[in-house]
C-alpha cells in the first residue's frame, strides 16, 4: 500500500492533479490508514515517510514523519463510510476554479457518470479542520464519490486507490470541458435519465462485460 500510494503521489504532479506540496492521498488497510505526509512535495514521497494512523484513536502508529494536514478530513470519511477504501485531495485547476466559484460541475458529458451525477460544493472552512471535514462527508452524502471544498479544492473517494483516482481525473477533464464550453455559450446539460441510461450501457463496455 506505501508503494501504491508513492507511484499515485508521482502521478498526481504528472497528471497535473496537484502541484507543490498541494493535496493528498491515504488508502485502508483494515484498522489503520496510510496518508501521504504534511510538506512533503509529491515527487519527493517515498515508503519511508508515507504515515500510518489508526482510523478510530488517531493515533500516528508508524513514521518519522507527520500525516498530512487533512487527515481530519480523510478520518471522517473512513469512519463513516465502511465502503470507502482509498481518498484523493487534490487542487487541480478546472476542478478548483468551480469550487472558487461555490457552484457544481454538472454533467455536459457523462465521462464522470459511473462515479457521480453532479459533484457538489461544501461550504467553506479553514483547511485542516473537523469544519472542513464535516462539511465535506455532509455535502457528498453515501452515495456520490466526489465533492469539491469552497475555494480548496476536490475529494474524490472509491473502493481502492486506482477508483478514486480515475474519478479524480474525470471530474477533472469534466470540470475543463464546463470551463471551456461555458465561455463560448451555454452548454447543454445531461438529465439524470440520461446518466442511468449511460451507466446502464457501461455494462456492455470493454473486453469483458457485465451481462
Amino acid at each position: 500500500m506505501r508503494d501504491e500510494l508513492v507511484k499515485y503521489s508521482r502521478r498526481m504532479v504528472q497528471d497535473r492533479l496537484a502541484f507543490g506540496t498541494t493535496g493528498n492521498l491515504s488508502v485502508r488497510d483494515n484498522d489503520l490508514l496510510w496518508i501521504t505526509p504534511s510538506g512533503i512535495p509529491f515527487d519527493e514521497v517515498d515508503a519511508n515517510n508515507i504515515v500510518g494512523v489508526e482510523i478510530v484513536s488517531g493515533k500516528i502508529v508508524e513514521s518519522p514523519a507527520r500525516p498530512s494536514s487533512e487527515l481530519p478530513l480523510h478520518l471522517a470519511f473512513y469512519r463513516n463510510q465502511p465502503d470507502i477504501g482509498a481518498i484523493v485531495h487534490t487542487h487541480s485547476e478546472y476542478a478548483t476554479i468551480f469550487a472558487a466559484l461555490g457552484e457544481p460541475i454538472v454533467p455536459v458529458h457523462y465521462q464522470m457518470s459511473l462515479s457521480v451525477y453532479e459533484v457538489n460544493c461544501a461550504p467553506y472552512a479553514t483547511y485542516g479542520t473537523d469544519q472542513l471535514a464535516q462539511n465535506a462527508l455532509k455535502t457528498m452524502g453515501s452515495h456520490d464519490r466526489a465533492v469539491l471544498l469552497a475555494n480548496h479544492g476536490l475529494v474524490t473517494v472509491g473502493s481502492s486507490l486506482t477508483a478514486a483516482y480515475q474519478t479524480a481525473l474525470d471530474v477533472e477533464w469534466t470540470a475543463r470541458l464546463f470551463y471551456r464550453a461555458r465561455s463560448i455559450g451555454n452548454p447543454r446539460v445531461l438529465s439524470p435519465e440520461e446518466i442511468t441510461a449511460v451507466r446502464d450501457q457501461f455494462r456492455h463496455y470493454g473486453q469483458h462485460p457485465n451481462d
